[in-house]
């Protein structure tokens, strides 16, 4: 068994002082990590290991800073030097390939690019403001940011379908999806969610909402997946309307992105879609924030949310009074494997 990030020798503090002097210089870590997977390392030693010189040659980069880089991911046990400058496959790296199940690859892609690096150090800006720093350092919203730069873009896509793939299965086994007969996926991506959930609910029908570019680039997902005949592709947009046609409508990881008042635009258009249904539904996954102090991955997505598009994670009442201001009652709250939850509101009549 080889040595977890948790268990690693450069991740236990011995005082107050080493830990803060950690938490400082935590950035280089993420540095780190986004060289190896733009770099594809872990595919590249997927098979045996191989010498720094080797990966530079490979990779077109300067030997001895790959290998400095590599050297302080394997000092937290992501990869592995079993002889001296030879860089090895660790059980902490196996996730950072792209072709095994549960890949974070495309996602450490999206949450460590430059980019977002960039705006997480201009969070003393949206703390004295309460706006979103990337406004401040690129002058427009994140989401034409992304659009604006291919890299970006790519990142993002990738991102989501990852975030999509660990979720989708665990969605799937906490929420019973089987007495719905259409389900409408409000800004579903590339689709991989509800080709999935069409895959395990052969009698639902299926409707993708995006933007049109986005829409366009799900055809060939849906296809693959064998669920293109049942799921029909739609574009638009969510803060002008979304079409009527289906019994529940899924959001997932959406909501967040938002402040209040974009949140309860787009959800009081679903409401308005729903307007007239019987047992109509609204889904939404996403975390339920602790009110307690105990620690919860969110409350540092949290603070992306802050900095990028402006949006926030809710605590269980910021979620009952979100929904109650949009039309909607909460029903129940499903928690997942994943760390989020599947908040369930009903439309009253």
């Amino acid at each position: 068994m080889g040595m977890s990030v948790a268990e690693s020798p450069a991740r236990v503090a011995t005082n107050a002082s080493e830990q803060l002097m950690q938490i400082a210089t935590g950035f280089q870590l993420s540095a780190c990590l986004y060289v190896a997977a733009k770099l594809n390392i872990a595919d590249l030693v997927a098979n045996s290991g191989r010498s720094a010189e080797d990966l530079a040659a490979s990779t077109g980069t300067n030997a001895d800073a790959l290998y400095r880089v590599l050297r302080a991911l394997i000092s937290i046990g992501i990869f592995a030097e079993p002889e001296p400058r030879i860089i090895a496959l660790s059980p902490g790296a196996e996730p950072l390939r792209r072709d095994v199940p549960g890949s974070v690859h495309g996602l450490v892609l999206w949450a460590a690019d430059p980019f977002m690096i960039h705006v997480s150090t201009d969070l003393l800006y949206s703390v004295e403001t309460g706006k979103p720093a990337v406004e401040h350092l690129y002058d427009k919203p994140a989401f034409e940011c992304v659009a604006s730069i291919p890299r970006l873009q790519a990142a993002f896509n990738q991102g989501m379908t990852a975030i999509s793939r660990e979720f989708a299965p665990a969605v799937l086994d906490a929420y019973d999806f089987s007495g719905i007969e259409t389900l409408m996926d409000v800004a579903g991506g590339h689709g991989y969610f509800i080709g999935e959930a069409l895959r395990k609910h052969p009698r639902m029908k299926g409707i993708l909402l995006d933007l049109p570019h986005v829409v366009e680039g799900a055809k060939g997902m849906l296809r693959n997946m064998g669920v293109d005949h049942r799921c029909e592709p739609m574009a638009g947009d969510f803060f002008e309307g979304v079409p009527s046609g289906a019994d529940a409508y899924y959001l997932q990881h959406i909501i967040h992105d938002w402040d209040d008042e974009h949140a309860l635009k787009i959800l009081r258009n679903i409401r308005k879609a729903l307007a007239g249904s019987n047992g109509g539904r609204l889904l939404v996954v996403d975390a339920v924030l602790p009110e307690s102090c105990d620690p919860h991955p969110a409350k540092l997505l949290d603070l992306v949310m802050l900095t990028v598009p402006g949006g926030r994670e809710r605590t269980e009442p910021e979620w009952h009074e979100l929904c109650a201001k949009a039309g909607f009652k909460i029903s129940r709250i499903v928690p997942t494997r994943v760390g989020k939850s599947v908040i369930e509101a009903i439309a009253p009549d």
